[in-house]
């Protein structure tokens, strides 16, 4: 019996047109230009229109991903909304929009979010949902965030944060393809760390209405960033090595056959941190932060996008997406082209 497969058979994003320069940020946090270009290695940022969400942001990169695959949105069985932030309301569904706005009125969709994982784990959901279900034959993953509405600049304990942007990225999910075949996935969790980056409002303990709300519990907060620091630099690299190692293992591979390893944006030094941690070379991967700043969940699909527009990727490679998100988790789903 042939083993069933599920390709990722195309890929579309959308990036909006307003922008944030490191200079402009500098200024808003008060801080030296060459914190954000030298130290981050972030120059601009993407940043969505005042009337321009996530699902907005959504609709056109599912519009591209499925006109690239050369079908209709009628084919498509599942979609998928998978996000870092906020949605456009706090209680609603984005995937139901997005269905019925490209006339996909045969497919089921649902959210997924578990923050800059959510594209990896909505492909992973995706696939096993297509080889499950033979009625089943395509699934659209779209990831879409306006993460910068949850920075407040003027707090410089929020640094890391700051290279949060806009954009959002969707993938088609074909069962049969063998282009882009996805073959395994592996994530794990610190909970210890749940707390130290939330935003506050809204939640059930500090609900809207009633009493007002201090207007900093809007934005995102980072709990003591220098203990933060230390955890993370304990754990981080390790469990990025561990999901990637075990993701590889999995699908019967080792490190050292990876073509191209594509992540979450993070800053200059850990970024180089997690090639060297891995013995990967600069060219075996593709760095948007400088440009696109840090998309969230859209990162790793922008990425592969990116990577495949620019030919690099060959038939037969090797492809990992990873990444680490709050919470903190850490995921890697492996592909081979």
């Amino acid at each position: 019996m042939i083993k069933q497969t599920v390709g990722i058979t195309s890929v579309g994003y959308y990036i909006p047109t307003g922008i944030l320069t490191s200079q402009e940020m500098s200024k808003l946090a008060k801080l030296p230009e060459s914190v954000f270009t030298d130290k981050i290695g972030i120059k601009q940022k993407p940043i969505a229109g005042k009337d321009e969400h996530p699902s907005d942001m959504g609709i056109k990169a599912a519009l591209e991903a499925i006109n690239k695959a050369k079908i209709t949105a009628s084919e498509i069985d599942l979609i998928v909304y998978c996000a870092a932030g906020d949605y456009d309301y706090r209680f609603w569904s984005p995937a139901a929009k997005i269905q019925d706005a490209i006339g996909a009125e045969n497919a089921f969709a649902f959210e997924v979010k578990n923050f800059c994982n959510s594209g990896n784990l909505g492909i992973h959901i995706c696939r096993n949902m297509l080889l499950a279900d033979n009625d089943l034959s395509y699934a659209l993953v779209v990831c879409s965030d306006k993460l910068s509405m949850l920075l407040d600049y003027s707090d410089v304990n929020n640094l890391a944060a700051f290279i949060m942007a806009d954009g959002a990225a969707a993938a088609i999910l074909k069962k049969g393809e063998t282009s882009n075949q996805i073959l395994s996935y592996h994530a794990i969790t610190n909970g210890k760390l749940a707390d130290c980056l939330k935003v506050s409002s809204a939640g059930t303990k500090f609900p809207l209405g009633g009493t007002p709300i201090n207007d900093e519990l809007n934005y995102l907060k980072v709990k003591d960033p220098q203990e933060l620091e230390r955890i993370l630099s304990d754990v981080y690299l390790e469990n990025y090595g561990k999901v990637i190692h075990k993701s590889l293992q999995k699908s019967g591979y080792l490190i050292t056959e990876v073509d191209f390893l594509l992540t979450n944006q993070v800053k200059k030094s850990l970024s180089k941190a997690i090639l060297a941690s891995l013995n990967l070379k600069d060219e075996q991967t593709f760095i948007s932060l400088p440009k696109y700043g840090h998309l969230g969940a859209v990162d790793t699909i922008f990425g592969l996008a990116k990577t495949l527009e620019s030919k690099k990727i060959k038939p037969g490679n090797l492809v990992v997406l990873a990444s680490s998100a709050a919470g903190f988790s850490w995921a890697a789903l492996t592909v081979k082209y």
